[in-house]
């Protein structure tokens, strides 16, 4: 019996299958392409399936819509929003980090704001959001004259502000989720349907764990499902099973803010021992204190004032009993390092959990500031994963519904993408560079030892040391030696 093989599918594959999941769901895609879920899901992963899986994965093509697949939505406006919460004991917190756990998002979204008074937190939050604004978007139009002519279409006619990013890129980090509304609207000469997409705020959401889809409360009805792709909803998140217990930047940072926050307050309550020495006044034998009653008596009111004067200054001239003693007091404990330790750490925390790294140049909370070429980092950065997820979102849930609404084929949407700068440019044309030096450096060696050169040869030697494309030999006679046109710079 013949061992059955495994492989695992192409970026190209992989891409269909994303895209008919966003459209129908985990469940009824599985379904199409008659395979399980989990298989579907490994799939996804660019893990090996079994041959028979992966053609029949294969065979799932991108879906294409019309305007018939999306019908005219009903007006609808969120809740407005509740006021923020003031008082928050650990129990709260634990309570707002397992709400988020089930996918109930009210109160952590009131703990991301209280979150945001922290300046530990607040710093951290802003750096893992800089790059949003300092990083341009464009749309790519599809293939053809008919792409070029809808994006410069869709760039009139479909909307999405800088703030509207901005707000979702920071539910993203915060929640692991975020969710926008498509509003529609008919141009000035009613040839043609606009849409703007608007942040629908995400405490006005929850997961509908019996029937395991998003609902969304909205103003004057009862909640209706959140359905991404259908010209109405975009969901934004970057894993596919609960996001909002993968990726939530909160899920941490709340114990990181109740740390951070005793710590500090911790920390002022033993500077007041540490911070002010304390006079303690003796007096003599047989010095009357107190009185029968228990008050305070005319002679130790008066060396009480006169201490307090000398420590406030409001009383300069004291004259002290015979026989009395005055002693300064202070706390020599060091046991203050121990919140200066604490706070540092915390703040390190903060840091890591919303950027992947502190990204700070210099000490933590000093000058000179924030590395953002540190944020933009790699493709694999925590920022490149937001951008991925915002562009996905926008493409399949926005682009796409509008391009079939007004040109009836999905096929001529443009994509959105982010202008990603390449951090490593400058490396890669000193490598490139390096390259060709030293095939240069070859080539001269193998001159002077009058060693026979041929394309195949050089062709060879290029592949080696990394120089693409290698460059052609020029005969510059019938029997005579060749030569090395000098290539063109191909930094």
């Amino acid at each position: 019996m013949a061992k059955p093989s495994y492989r695992a599918l192409s970026r190209e594959a992989r891409g269909a299958l994303a895209s008919a999941i966003n459209l129908d769901g985990l469940r009824a895609t599985a379904r199409a392409a008659r395979v399980n879920t989990r298989t579907l899901e490994r799939a996804l992963r660019g893990e090996r399936v079994s041959d028979t899986n992966a053609a029949r994965l294969s065979r799932v093509a991108p879906k294409t819509r019309s305007a018939a697949d999306f019908p005219t939505p009903r007006d609808k406006r969120a809740p407005r929003n509740r006021a923020p919460q003031h008082s928050w004991s650990l129990e709260t917190i634990r309570a707002a980090r397992d709400a988020q756990m089930k996918g109930d998002f009210t109160l952590p979204v009131r703990l991301a704001e209280a979150c945001r008074t922290d300046d530990a937190l607040f710093t951290a939050y802003h750096s893992r959001l800089a790059p949003q604004a300092a990083i341009a978007t464009q749309l790519v139009p599809a293939t053809g004259a008919r792409g070029a002519s809808v994006a410069a279409a869709a760039a009139r006619h479909v909307h999405v502000a800088g703030s509207t990013l901005a707000g979702i890129n920071g539910t993203l980090a915060n929640h692991g989720i975020a969710i926008g509304h498509i509003e529609r609207a008919a141009n000035a000469d009613g040839t043609i349907v606009e849409m703007r997409a608007l942040e629908w705020p995400l405490e006005s959401v929850r997961w509908d764990a019996s029937r395991e889809v998003l609902t969304a409360r909205v103003l004057g009805g009862l909640p209706v499902d959140v359905i991404h792709g259908d010209g109405e909803w975009i969901v934004i998140r970057k894993f596919l099973d609960r996001p909002w217990t993968q990726d939530a930047a909160i899920l941490a940072a709340a114990f990181v803010w109740a740390a951070h926050a005793e710590g500090l307050a911790d920390w002022n309550s033993v500077t007041r021992a540490h911070g002010m020495a304390k006079l303690l006044g003796i007096p003599p034998e047989g010095f009357d204190l107190a009185l029968a009653d228990g008050t305070l008596s005319a002679q130790g009111q008066a060396m009480l004032d006169m201490l307090s004067g000398l420590v406030s200054g409001e009383g300069p001239v004291g004259i002290a009993p015979h026989g009395s003693e005055i002693k300064w007091q202070s706390n020599g404990s060091t046991a203050w390092q121990v919140f200066n330790e604490l706070v540092g750490n915390r703040e390190k925390a903060a840091a890591r959990i919303y950027t992947g790294t502190d990204a700070q140049l210099g000490s933590v909370g000093g000058a000179p500031g924030v590395d953002i070429a540190a944020l933009f980092g790699v493709k694999t950065t925590i920022v490149q994963g937001d951008f991925a997820a915002i562009e996905q979102a926008l493409n399949t849930g926005l682009y796409e519904p509008w391009t079939a609404i007004n040109y009836g084929d999905s096929r001529y949407s443009p994509r959105l993408h982010y202008e990603m700068p390449d951090i490593d440019s400058d490396a890669k044309r000193a490598e490139k560079r390096s390259a060709r030096e030293r095939l240069h450096a070859t080539l001269r060696e193998m001159r002077e030892q009058k060693l026979e050169l041929t394309q195949d040869t050089l062709n060879a030697l290029a592949a080696e040391l990394g120089v693409s494309p290698a460059p052609k030999l020029e005969a510059t006679g019938s029997t005579g030696p060749t030569s090395v046109l000098a290539p063109t710079d191909q930094a």
